[in-house]
């Protein structure tokens, strides 16, 4: 259904009269239409519509020992960071996670995928991998939802009406999920809002439509934390008023109410991850009220949360699950110190990334967790997507338990 609504634009005409007064003419701008929203056709206030609810009688992540293992250049444990496990406590403080594309098979077209034929396990183990150490702030909600397929996003050409309706019934899912956390669960609690690559457009959605000029929203909203998403964009030179017209980036390590956003790339790698055919460029996604406004390449450029990690190759701490690297010493988590390097690149106004880059110490028996990403086929399109997690998690957690101390 869609509504229409014509917007009258008074405009003064000076015409030679007895007593020179302006006369006003009313011209009639163009319709600017607005869609109606879908339903979702999932009902969650049924558990099993959840990856994950404080409810939940088994609830893998608030069963998983959180502890960071750190192992140095020799394969020694040298110690551990004791991380408490509040998934199923109420802090004050509810962390709402939406995960990545995760499917069966190759997707070769614009579609919607149902819940029962997604891969269950798989994706659990990805949002025990990616937010399980959100946990530490306090209960984790994290929805299933009918995924949109990647050619949905990106594929060349694909036809902006398709590709709306599929995506708006994505969100429709992942909006009516929140709507039951906020109606149900929230009792005024501080939100950390969090995904990763689909999960990160839909949470940019869900930031527009309830947050972006809510000023009550704007207030619980600890951070946006947008995983894999190079192409937050506005004015250039501005952190706001494009994508989003009320919040901002983070600009600075504790500032509450904004926005974190990276997309991890090889250092020196060519930055890629853009095309025109993302949603970003769709009017209809405007005409929904899920963005403010389209991309505008004349005079925007994309932003990224530059905060943490400066321009310069500095070391950061790597995590990663204990399964991945040589030994995990019976810690869940594994994270290695002086083992990468990263920086925030820019090349143009929409060529920005994180730029990570394997440096060992001499002697250093530690695997390369990354070198494995660099065989997969999308590689040279979105570098170290699929890490964005690792890459980037123990900076992301020092930022926010920053904002916590700061926000009240």
């Amino acid at each position: 259904m869609k509504k229409i609504f014509a917007y009258l634009i008074p405009v003064v005409m000076w015409t030679c009269t007895d007593n020179m007064e302006p006369v006003i003419d009313i011209v009639e701008e163009e319709p600017r239409e607005v869609l109606e929203q879908p339903i979702s056709l999932l009902d969650y206030s049924s558990i099993g519509n959840w990856a994950f609810h404080p409810d939940q009688v088994v609830n893998l992540i608030s069963n998983y020992d959180l502890d960071i293992g750190l192992v140095d250049k020799d394969l020694a444990l040298i110690g551990s960071i004791p991380i408490a496990n509040n998934a199923k406590i109420n802090t004050g403080v509810d962390v709402f996670f939406v995960h990545p594309t995760l499917l069966d098979g190759i997707a070769t077209a614009p579609e919607l995928i149902p819940l029962d034929e997604q891969p269950t396990s798989r994706i659990d183990l990805t949002i025990v991998a990616q937010a399980g150490q959100f946990a530490k702030y306090g209960r984790i909600f994290s929805p299933r939802y009918r995924q949109s397929t990647g050619p949905t996003y990106l594929q060349d050409g694909v036809d902006k009406t398709v590709q709306a309706n599929i995506i708006m019934q994505s969100y429709s899912d992942i909006k009516a999920a929140f709507v039951e956390y906020l109606n149900n669960y929230n009792r005024g609690n501080k939100i950390i809002l969090a995904g990763h690559s689909q999960g990160s457009y839909l949470i940019a959605m869900l930031l527009r439509d309830l947050f972006d000029n809510d000023v009550q929203m704007r207030d619980k909203l600890v951070t946006a934390v947008l995983a894999g998403m190079v192409n937050v964009y506005a004015d250039e030179g501005n952190y706001a008023g494009g994508q989003f017209e009320n919040i901002p980036l983070c600009r600075e390590v504790d500032e509450c109410g904004c926005i974190q956003n990276w997309a991890s790339f090889k250092e020196g790698q060519p930055i890629n991850f853009f095309t025109t055919d993302l949603p970003w460029f769709n009017e209809e996604f405007v005409r929904y009220g899920v963005i403010n406004r389209t991309i505008d390449l004349q005079t925007d450029w994309f932003v990224m949360d530059e905060a943490y990690i400066p321009d310069t190759l500095t070391s950061f701490r790597y995590i990663v699950l204990g399964g991945n690297v040589n030994a995990n010493y019976g810690f869940n988590y594994i994270g290695h110190d002086n083992l990468y390097v990263a920086r925030m690149r820019r090349d143009s106004n929409n060529q920005i990334g994180l730029n990570v880059a394997f440096m060992p110490e001499e002697g250093d028996l530690r695997i390369n967790d990354l070198a494995i990403e660099e065989q997969h086929p999308l590689f040279d399109f979105w570098g170290y997507h699929t890490k964005d997690y690792a890459t980037y998690l123990w900076p992301l957690l020092v930022q926010i338990d920053a904002k916590l101390a700061n926000c009240n």
